[in-house]
């Protein structure tokens, strides 16, 4: 069954590939709607309420109780029905060939993962993530040695792919030279550093991915909702320390014993031969260790900045242009010029008179950037600062930066990592705004959430029931990214129907995301986890290493979801400002 599924995701397309096929799906449905005369009735849902006296006499309103104690809520329509706009058309054409680039530059993502790259690419560039990680698994007693190289692993995805490449050998490695099985070591660091990718205290490249195409797909719903970077903080921190707990049960209770009785001979009790140039020497030792008083030093300015009164990051605030002006986005209405159209337009209405005449309809404007927390708005260059001046400290100290080209180079690192991502992101563009244009995106929204509440199935069995279709299609797609920017424009804008937020959607995909990566075939880093396993037993094969994982995967995909159920019942905000439900507001 695996080389099936090997073999079926193997002929998919290129991430770039799939997006430009569904771009030209939704061009065709587009038309096929248009020509079919596809229409779909907009919907809010609306507690009913009832007159009742209150305990002075007067008139009340009060919601309406169901036999549970619940709000009854209906469905109730609004606004006019929604149409396809077919992309063949003539405007239709135009409309894609002229908005190519802006789909493109508008990306909320784009961004957000370049400039925290810039940081977090010259930190790893210059070995701090390396220097760290190997420092933390050298300084960690025996017996704490399963739960501190998990729970590195889990905060690994900040170093992008250096916790694929550096924490499994090291973690076998530190197992044989402890007496324990290596191979033990190996599984328990890829099950937190593929395991546990959606977890972790520190924000990263991904979460400002993930939230742009959050937002994006919230906007179908709620035009002004915002999605930061931040969306899943306390759950992620929370989730680190899930993953750690179940797998460190995994790997002594279930793994490594099972080693030891099929494989003993792949342990040799204290053989420390193969942590050869793994450990610190006194150079990096003390490079570490000012570095780590660098990013606290930028934390601790960080905060300052926000909780003194009166400082630059406290209180809200409003993002604004260099001319002190908003950016506020406004309908407008074009019409071909014609004398009778010029007259009835009203003069302080009027836009542009020629070569079209372009008008603004009575009602306010809409702000692109909402008010909110100041250093909410700053978080992107907080994390940009945070990773570079540890980076560029440690490649100072250690010699591995002497010159400007090198601080140069060590910058264009984490924008080469990621130039793959905005090639998808490119493509990607393309499909999430035709599927807006096309207004397919919201009639999919209103028809699919309709069927949603009216099946009443309770918030906790649809993210059972999410994070199983995402489980399911890591077995067909992997990457965080392509497989988020399908299934966000159709799932956030139909939960948001139903009461779920969007940073609750996410929080379910990262589950769903994860628990696979460890045993997907199509994980591109299968093959440097197996040449590690090959190198304690000759002839390992893909299979071998699945039926390794296995039991990770089934563990942390049961746990981490009933933690997920488990905040969600005691009702624990995801981030800052990130809510658990989401109350329609058209």
């Amino acid at each position: 069954m695996l080389d099936w599924i090997e073999s079926v995701g193997n002929r998919l397309p290129e991430p770039p590939l799939l997006f430009a096929g569904l771009t030209a799906v939704i061009i065709l449905l587009s038309a096929v709607g248009h020509t079919l005369g596809w229409e779909v009735m907009p919907v809010k849902p609306v507690v009913e309420t009832a007159q009742v006296t209150d305990g002075a006499g007067a008139a009340v309103s009060r919601p309406v109780l169901d036999a549970a104690g619940r709000p009854v809520v209906h469905l109730v329509e609004t606004g006019a029905s929604l149409k396809p706009r077919s992309l063949l058309t003539g405007d239709g054409i135009y409309w894609l060939t002229s908005s190519m680039l802006r789909n493109f530059t508008g990306m909320p993502a784009l961004g957000l993962i370049f400039v925290a790259m810039l940081g977090i690419g010259l930190a790893e560039k210059f070995g701090f993530f390396s220097a760290l990680m190997r420092g933390v698994a050298f300084l960690t007693p025996k017996r704490w040695l399963t739960p501190v190289i998990v729970f590195v692993g889990a905060n690994s995805s900040v170093a992008s792919d250096a916790g694929y490449i550096i924490l499994p050998p090291l973690a076998a490695a530190l197992f044989l030279a402890a007496g324990r099985h290596p191979v033990a070591g190996l599984a328990a660091a890829f099950a937190g550093v593929a395991g546990g990718f959606g977890g972790g205290l520190f924000p990263t490249g991904g979460d400002g991915v993930l939230a742009g195409f959050a937002q994006d797909a919230a906007h179908v719903i709620a035009p002004t909702y915002s999605v930061t970077i931040l969306h899943n903080l306390y759950f992620k921190a929370a989730s680190a320390v899930v993953v750690t707990l179940a797998a460190w049960w995994v790997t002594d209770r279930v793994v490594e014993p099972r080693l030891l009785r099929l494989a003993p001979g792949e342990a040799a009790a204290g053989d420390t031969s193969a942590l050869a140039g793994m450990g610190l020497n006194p150079t990096e030792k003390s490079a570490l260790f000012i570095s780590l008083a660098a990013m606290g030093a930028v934390l601790a300015v960080f905060a300052g900045l926000i909780f003194t009164p009166g400082s630059p990051l406290h209180g809200p605030g409003q993002p604004v242009l260099a001319n002190g002006r908003a950016i506020v986005h406004q309908a407008v209405v074009v019409a071909e010029p014609s004398p009778g159209a010029i007259a009835a337009a009203p003069t302080d209405r009027v836009l542009a008179r020629d070569p079209l005449l372009v008008t603004a309809p009575a009602g306010p404007g809409r702000l692109a950037e909402v008010p909110g927390a100041r250093w909410a708005q700053v978080i992107v260059p907080f994390i940009f600062l945070s990773f570079l001046l540890p980076g560029l400290v440690y490649g100072r100290l250690t010699g591995r930066l002497t010159s400007q080209k090198d601080a140069i180079d060590g910058l264009y690192h984490g924008i080469r990592s990621i130039v793959p991502v905005l090639a998808i992101l490119f493509f990607l563009a393309q499909f999430v705004n035709a599927f807006a244009y096309s207004n397919l995106d919201r009639m999919l929204a209103y028809a699919g959430g309709s069927l949603l509440f009216e099946a009443a199935l309770p918030i906790p069995v649809l993210l059972v029931l999410f994070v199983g279709v995402v489980i399911l299609g890591d077995f067909a797609m992997s990457g965080m990214l392509s497989k988020f920017g399908v299934l966000a424009p159709i799932f956030i804008p139909m939960f948001m129907m139903v009461g779920m937020s969007p940073e609750l959607t996410t929080a379910a995909y990262r589950i769903g995301d994860s628990v696979v990566n460890i045993v997907t075939p199509l994980n591109s880093y299968l093959l440097i986890i197996l040449a590690v396993f090959q190198k304690y037993r000759s002839g390992a094969g893909l299979g071998s290493l699945m039926a390794l994982m296995v039991p990770y995967s089934v563990v942390l995909g049961v746990i981490w979801t009933v933690a997920l159920l488990a905040w969600f019942a005691l009702g624990l905000p995801l981030g800052p400002g990130a809510p658990l439900l989401f109350s329609p507001d058209f």
